[in-house]
């Protein structure tokens, strides 16, 4: 059986301690010979840390071997996930990353394991993630030509979800739990490593997935129940989600070329003026509305020290989902978004067929 690590992060998971420590048990309970785990820390203060560790320490099969990691700082899903990268055994050859808030199924690592050990060329790839109410969170990730990024038929049934049995080709892998080849990300990625530390959070698997393929790798959902997933806990708990969301919309608005490049800015402009419209409305979201055009300030001050890392990326050379000129009118005026995105809705590269 080929190596395996497996990074799993926290960061001040006290509040949601029961799925926490359900996460990790099931993380050590995996049925996958020879894998290693590494528990990373984010600089968690609420002493969820030293719970987690002395479950681990009463827990821990024999035959799995744990690591501990604790960062001086919280370094965000970024930071935080290279923080194992870096002590991960060198020979693993398979690396997965999973969040505190999502339970695996005992077989899903073995399983995408055997789906990428398949095909040389598949650099990542993730499964079927759950919800915690039934539906489907995630069945790979995809990006539009307007620079949205989401879930594969999130938030439907897996009976609306037409193939979800079948491998697909996707945009990326979801970083919610997912799994590289770990040869090929020291060859294509920034200093070797998965992410870029200074994105800190929400510009991490759709940058990977995109930059996999922009180097000639493939990127595949595979059709395996993973596990379930209580989304969002960490950085809806300390009210980052919002910052770090449209700093790293902005960003890939301005790496990634499209079809729709020569309206980006009218893109950009929409947001801007829309916000500041919206900000002089007394209302319960007007500090979010102003957060909104700062944050989108920064991304594009941030985005040339990433262009510098990464370059210019083509979403072309990925599965991605097209926009007719209707959806480009309603988006653009209406602020209408194309839907819940299935697999029929993605266009593939010529390689892929």
């Amino acid at each position: 059986m080929v190596k395996a690590s497996l990074i799993w992060l926290n960061y001040n998971s006290l509040g949601f301690m029961d799925i926490a420590l359900k996460s990790i048990e099931s993380v050590l309970n995996l049925d996958f010979d020879d894998y290693e785990v590494i528990v990373v820390d984010n600089a968690s203060s609420d002493g969820s840390f030293e719970k987690i560790k002395e479950f681990v320490e009463e827990k821990r099969p024999s035959s799995v071997r744990v690591k501990f990691v604790r960062s001086n700082a919280n370094r965000g899903y970024a930071g935080g996930m290279n923080l194992g990268w870096e002590a991960k055994d060198p020979k693993a050859k398979y690396v997965a990353f999973l969040n505190n808030d999502l339970i695996v199924e005992p077989n899903s690592l073995r399983e995408l394991v055997d789906y990428m050990e398949s095909d040389e060329k598949l650099a990542a790839a993730s499964g079927l993630i759950y919800s915690s109410y039934g539906k489907i969170y995630s069945a790979g990730g995809y990006g539009a030509e307007n620079w949205v990024f989401g879930g594969i038929c999130r938030g439907i049934s897996e009976d609306e979800c037409l193939g979800v049995d079948k491998r697909h080709y996707v945009t990326y892998a979801d970083g919610a739990y997912m799994v590289v080849k770990a040869d090929v990300i020291k060859e294509t990625c920034p200093e070797g490593k998965p992410f870029i530390d200074e994105t800190f959070l929400y510009l991490d698997d759709g940058l990977l997935g995109l930059m996999l393929w922009n180097k000639g790798y493939k990127v595949a959902y595979a059709p395996v129940k993973s596990g379930f997933h209580y989304s969002s806990l960490t950085t809806s708990r300390h009210g980052i989600q919002l910052y770090y969301a449209y700093r790293g919309s902005t960003v890939m608005m301005n790496i990634t070329k499209t079809r729709l490049n020569p309206l980006k800015h009218l893109y950009i402009t929409r947001r801007l003026i829309g916000y500041l419209l919206l900000s002089l409305v007394k209302s319960q979201k007007q500090k979010d509305y102003v957060t909104i055009i700062n944050v989108t300030v920064n991304g594009l001050r941030f985005t040339r020290f990433i262009r510098n890392k990464v370059g210019v990326i083509e979403l072309k050379k990925a599965p991605y989902v097209p926009m007719s000129i209707i959806d480009v009118i309603n988006d653009l005026i209406f602020s209408k978004k194309i839907g819940k995105i299935t697999f029929e809705m993605l266009k593939q590269t010529k390689t892929d067929r």
